[in-house]
C-alpha cells in the first residue's frame, strides 16, 4: 500500500493561500505548493454548509443526503457509508487518526498506527491509551470555550493533570515553554487570548510528528486543523480590507497579525512534511480544505449574540431534569444532548421551539436525529431581546434563569462558500509536469481516488 498523508486544513481558499504563500517566513508553504499539482475542491452538499458535514462527504465519498451526518453529537450508528480510513483498515492497513470529524469513536489503529478523535468526542479514548489524559483536557478547554476564547487561565489541578498527560505524548519543551510565555503574556494583556485556539494545533502537532514514522508511516493518516478557518471567520476584513469598502479596520486594532501567526504555524507543519517526504518518497501528501470562505456583510448583526452559558438551566426550563439527558459536545452556536426516552424528547423540542421573546420572535430551534438533539440558538434583533424576560414553557423566566447570556461579539467577516483548496505533493513526481489548473474537483470523487493511490501508488495521482 502507498503511504498517504491526509492534511486537513479546514475551510483555506486558495485566494488566502495565494495572499501570503509568497511571504519569506512562509518558504515551507511556498516549497510545498511549488512542487504540487494544485486542483479546487467543491463541496456537494445540500442545506448549510458545515465541516461536521464536508469532510465525512470527503471520507465516505458520499455526500450528506446519503451518507446521513447532519449534526454534531449525532449516534455515529445513523451514519451510512465507510470512513476511508476503515476500508483501509478492513484490507489489512494500518491507520493513524488524529482529529478528523466525525472520526469517534476510537478504533484499533494496526501496528504503528495510533487513533485520536476529533475534539467533539463522548469520551477521551484514544490510541495508545497514554493519549486520554491530554484528550481529556481537550475535550474540556472546547467545552469551556466555544464561541468566545474567555482567557481564563487554567488552574492547577488542570495544568498537574495535563503535565502527567504530556509526558508521554510527544509535547516539545519548546512547545511547553511556548504555550507558557503565551499564557504569562494573556496575564499582562488579556487580548492576546485570541492566539490561544491557535495553539491547539501546536499542541497536537506535537502528538501528531511523534507517533507519525516517515520512514514506516501507517497506510493512511489524517491531521485536522481549524486553527486558520478559526482566524478567518472572525478577521477576514482585516487580511481582504478591500472585501469591505469604506469599512477598512484602523492599523491600531487590526487582527492581520494574527493570520500571519496562524499561517506561521502551518509553515512549522509543512517543514516537518516536507522532510518526511525526503525520508519517504513514496509518501503522498494530499493538502485538502473540504470547503472554503469568502467574504460576508453582516449588515443586520448588532453586535450582540444570544449565549448558552448554563445547559442545566436551560434543559431544566425545558422541562428535563438532570437525570433525563446527557450533555454533548457541540460547536457554538449550538449546544446538544441525548435523551433515551422518545416522548420525552419530543417535549423538551417542543418547549424550546416554542420559547420567544419580543413581539413572539422564536428563536430556538432543535434538531433531532434519533435520541440526539442538535439545539440551535439564535439571535433575535436587539428589540426583542432588550427586556430581561423572555417566554419558555407559557412562562416568563429571565435570560440568566434559564442559563442564557447577551454577549458582544464580533460577528465576524468570512463564512463557508463550496471551493477550497487541494492540493497533493510527492517526492516521486518532483521534476515531472504538475497539473496546475486548480479545476474543480467534486469533494465526493476524493476517497475513490484516495483509495486508488493508496492501492496502486503514486502513479494514480493524475487520475483525479
Amino acid at each position: 500500500m502507498t503511504p498517504i498523508l491526509l492534511l486537513e486544513i479546514n475551510e483555506i481558499p486558495w485566494r488566502l493561500l495565494d495572499r501570503y504563500a509568497g511571504r519569506p517566513e512562509l518558504r515551507h508553504l511556498h516549497r510545498f505548493l511549488e512542487g504540487s499539482h494544485q486542483f479546487t475542491s467543491r463541496a456537494v452538499d445540500s442545506g448549510e454548509l458545515s465541516p461536521w458535514v464536508t469532510w465525512p462527504t470527503i471520507h465516505r465519498g458520499m455526500n450528506n443526503e446519503r451518507h446521513g451526518i447532519k449534526n454534531l453529537g449525532q449516534d455515529p450508528a445513523s451514519f451510512r457509508g465507510k470512513a476511508i480510513w476503515e476500508e483501509i483498515r478492513e484490507a489489512g492497513g494500518s491507520i493513524g487518526i488524529c482529529g478528523s470529524m466525525q472520526s469517534w469513536p476510537a478504533r484499533e489503529p494496526g501496528a504503528g498506527g495510533f487513533y485520536i478523535p476529533d475534539t467533539f468526542a463522548h469520551d477521551e479514548r484514544c490510541y495508545p491509551p497514554y493519549l486520554n489524559g491530554l484528550q481529556a483536557f481537550n475535550l474540556s478547554q472546547v467545552r469551556k470555550n466555544a464561541r468566545v476564547v474567555n482567557g481564563s487561565i487554567p488552574g492547577f489541578p488542570e495544568l498537574r493533570n495535563l503535565a502527567s498527560a504530556l509526558a508521554r505524548s510527544g509535547i516539545r519543551l519548546r512547545t511547553g515553554a511556548r504555550i507558557a510565555a503565551h499564557l504569562a503574556h494573556e496575564l499582562l494583556d488579556r487580548s492576546q487570548s485570541v492566539k490561544r485556539p491557535v495553539f491547539q494545533a501546536v499542541l497536537f502537532w506535537d502528538v501528531f510528528r511523534k507517533h507519525f514514522k516517515p520512514e514506516r508511516p501507517p497506510h493512511f493518516s489524517t491531521f485536522f486543523t481549524n486553527h486558520v478557518a478559526g482566524v478567518m471567520h472572525r478577521y477576514w476584513k482585516d487580511v481582504f480590507p478591500e472585501d469591505f469598502p469604506g469599512q477598512a479596520t484602523s492599523g491600531e486594532k487590526s487582527r492581520e497579525w494574527l493570520m500571519r501567526f496562524a499561517l506561521g504555524v502551518l509553515d512549522d507543519m509543512l517543514a516537518d512534511v516536507l522532510q518526511w517526504t525526503e525520508s519517504n518518497p513514496d509518501l503522498v501528501v494530499v493538502f485538502a480544505s473540504s470547503m472554503g470562505q469568502a467574504a460576508v456583510h453582516r449588515e443586520t448583526h448588532e453586535g450582540t449574540e444570544l449565549v448558552v452559558e448554563d445547559l442545566g438551566l436551560l434543559m431544566s426550563r425545558a422541562g428535563a431534569a438532570r437525570q433525563d439527558y446527557r450533555s454533548l459536545l457541540a460547536m457554538a452556536p449550538q449546544v446538544a444532548v441525548e435523551i433515551g426516552d422518545s416522548d420525552k424528547a419530543a417535549g423538551v423540542r417542543a418547549t424550546l421551539q416554542g420559547a420567544y421573546c419580543g413581539e413572539n420572535t422564536h428563536f430556538i430551534g432543535v434538531q433531532t436525529i434519533g435520541p440526539s438533539l442538535s439545539i440551535t440558538v439564535r439571535t433575535p434583533a436587539l428589540r426583542d431581546m432588550a427586556s430581561d424576560h423572555f417566554v419558555i414553557g407559557g412562562r416568563r423566566v429571565r435570560w440568566a434563569d434559564a442559563g442564557i447570556r447577551k454577549q458582544a461579539i464580533e460577528p465576524g467577516s468570512a463564512y463557508h462558500v463550496p471551493e477550497g483548496s487541494l492540493a497533493v505533493y510527492c517526492r516521486r513526481t518532483l521534476g515531472q509536469p504538475l497539473r496546475k489548473s486548480r479545476e474543480l474537483v467534486n469533494a465526493d470523487r476524493i476517497k475513490p481516488w484516495l483509495l486508488a493511490v493508496n492501492r496502486k501508488g503514486y502513479g494514480e495521482i493524475g487520475a483525479l
